[in-house]
């Protein structure tokens, strides 16, 4: 109903406080939430001029996970974010498939929504996934963990996991196109002061180690055979 309150569900970058704010100044504040049947993973592309990356993109899926972050928006918000997100299709989430992590007992009262993808394009040598992206998101999830204790202790897959982890294993679609594109990727916590938590997560979750990712896509010709 168009008098009920809206809520939007960030799944990828938004769940860092600054990288909403850079969108709403309102949405600063957020709570973390556990969300059943949208699946999230690393398939959406725009096309613009330059280089562009793939980002985290997520759709409607039955039996997948994925942890994120809800905040409050008005009406008009709504409106111009639906103009922004061209491409998308905005989908509402049942409430009884989210699980606050917030210590409410249970979803806000009103409608809330996420954006999912209307086409799945993985990373490509064109369209990599980039170091600076990840960062944002995994400091976002760093952030919620130092603000919610529940957000450090999840119930997964038969395991206790946190907030962080559990993004980077409910996330499809990881590759090896893969681009390590940090102001100063030798001493990355001048820019990104929780590199050294980001790497280890990464490694922890991926087996990947950071440091060994390519820094320029040129070095791939040497992977590929060309």
């Amino acid at each position: 109903m168009a008098d009920q309150p809206q809520y939007i569900f960030g799944y990828g970058s938004l769940v860092e406080a600054e990288s909403r704010a850079m969108t709403w100044p309102s949405a600063v504040y957020a709570s973390p939430a556990v969300v059943t049947g949208v699946q999230r993973g690393w398939f959406d592309q725009v096309t613009t001029p330059g280089y562009s990356p793939t980002y985290l993109g997520a759709v409607v899926q039955a039996g997948a996970t994925c942890n994120g972050v809800i905040f409050s928006v008005t009406q008009q918000e709504l409106v111009a974010y639906d103009q922004r997100e061209t491409g998308y299709l905005r989908e509402k989430i049942d409430p009884s498939n989210i699980t606050m992590l917030d210590g409410t007992g249970a979803a806000p009262q009103g409608d809330i929504w996420f954006y999912a993808n209307t086409q799945q394009r993985p990373a490509s040598p064109e369209f990599p996934i980039v170091q600076s992206y990840v960062d944002v998101c995994l400091n976002g999830c760093l952030e919620i963990e130092a603000t919610y204790p529940l957000a450090t202790r999840i119930e997964f897959e038969g395991k206790q996991i946190t907030y962080s982890e559990m993004f980077i294993r409910t996330s499809t679609d990881w590759s090896e196109w893969w681009v390590n594109d940090r102001l100063l990727p030798r001493r990355p916590f001048v820019y990104v002061p929780n590199a050294s938590t980001i790497d280890a997560l990464i490694k922890k979750c991926l087996g990947v180690d950071p440091s060994k990712i390519e820094l320029e896509p040129a070095s791939w010709e040497r992977k590929s055979g060309q």
